[in-house]
Parts: C-alpha cells; sequence; structure tokens
C-alpha cells in the first residue's frame, strides 16, 4: 500500500500517477508493466516512486484496492435498499460491477484477467476468501431471512457468492457486453444455492 508522502501529495499529483499506472497496467499484463513508463507518463523521477510504493506490485495492489472501495459501497448501498436481503443483493450487483467495470478502465480489468496468479497473492483484494468484504457488509445483512444452518455458515455462503459474481464478471468481461446467456445462467446458479438442491425429506 502508498506510502504517506504519496497520501499527502495534492490531488493533481496524485491523478497524474494514478491515471499513468491505469494506463500502463491496460495495455501490459503484470510482468511487462514498466516503471520507466509509468513514471515517465506521470512526469515524475524513479526515486520519487520508490518513495510512494515499495514497487510495481505494491502499485498494483493499491489499483485494485480502489476498485474494492467501489465494490463495498456498491454491495452496502443494494443491501439498503433491498433491506439487507444478501441473494438480491448479488442478483442486483452484477450489472453494477459491470457498469463500474465498463466506466473505470475496463481495459485494465481485462488485463488482469492475465494477472490471477498476482491476484490471488493478495490477502484482501478481490479476495472471496477474504473476510474483510464481508466484515464490511455484515451489519448491513439482514440474517433474520437466513435459516438457521445459513447463518452459522455465513462465511461459506457469502464465499460462494463472491466466487460467482467475480467468474460472471470474467466472462462479461470477455463478452464485453452484458450478455444475456451469462446473466441467466448467473441469476439460475444464485437460485440453486438460495435455494438448495436436495429434498428436505431426503435429508438425514
Amino acid at each position: 500500500m502508498p506510502s504517506d508522502t504519496f497520501l499527502r501529495l495534492n490531488d493533481e499529483k496524485k491523478k497524474k500517477l494514478i491515471d499513468a499506472s491505469f494506463k500502463e497496467f491496460s495495455l501490459y499484463n503484470f510482468n511487462d508493466v514498466s516503471i520507466n513508463r509509468i513514471i515517465k507518463e506521470a512526469g515524475i523521477s524513479r526515486g520519487s516512486f520508490y518513495m510512494y510504493f515499495v514497487d510495481k506490485k505494491d502499485l498494483y495492489f493499491y489499483l485494485l484496492e480502489q476498485h474494492l472501495e467501489i465494490l463495498i459501497n456498491n454491495m452496502k448501498n443494494d443491501l439498503i435498499k433491498n433491506k439487507g436481503d444478501l441473494f438480491k443483493m448479488f442478483q442486483n450487483n452484477i450489472k453494477e460491477e459491470f457498469n463500474s467495470f465498463k466506466n473505470n478502465n475496463i481495459n485494465f480489468f481485462k488485463k488482469s484477467l492475465e494477472n490471477v496468479t498476482i491476484m490471488e497473492e493478495s490477502k484482501k483484494t478481490f479476495g472471496f476468501r477474504d473476510k474483510r468484504l464481508l466484515r464490511e457488509l455484515i451489519p448491513n445483512i439482514n440474517l433474520e431471512l437466513l435459516n438457521d444452518n445459513a447463518k452459522k455458515h455465513i462465511e461459506v455462503i457469502f464465499a460462494i457468492n463472491m466466487h460467482l459474481l467475480m467468474v460472471t464478471l470474467i466472462k462479461l468481461l470477455k463478452s464485453d457486453s452484458l450478455d444475456e446467456e451469462i446473466l441467466k445462467d448467473y441469476y439460475e446458479q444464485l437460485d440453486i444455492l438460495k435455494y438448495g438442491c436436495v429434498k428436505k425429506e431426503d435429508l438425514c
């Protein structure tokens, strides 16, 4: 994550570096990204860059983190609008997330599909195994809408939902549109998760 020196920069200087970074990561996969091109575009020295970030991985995770904040806010707003209904939130959020990607450096996120291994190294960015996102959202989730078993395993339920969301977003990014067939599959998967697939009388 960025140093205090970076955080103290004025907004214009921050924006120039962030814009240059998004541009570079949108054009090249992680291994081919050049700090030299970034600092030339941003108009800063190499020494200044290393005062702001440890390395390009540190910078990349920071860029991903910026979208995580958007994701959290979108999900919170959906939960509030839908009275804490977790499954409605995931159902509605897919289109919002795609449009957010589209309006905020969609080429960056498309290129990020080539960086899955690097993304997995991050403990908190797009980590559906990580608990931070759930911790942020749990006050807005109406647990009374869930059965006792779902309440007990809310972390697992949330992680599976996040996995479905991210896999579907990847498919939509590849198709470059809100493909109706992809969305239909996603909604059907959510229904299976919501309603289950085993008859009650067959349960032990």
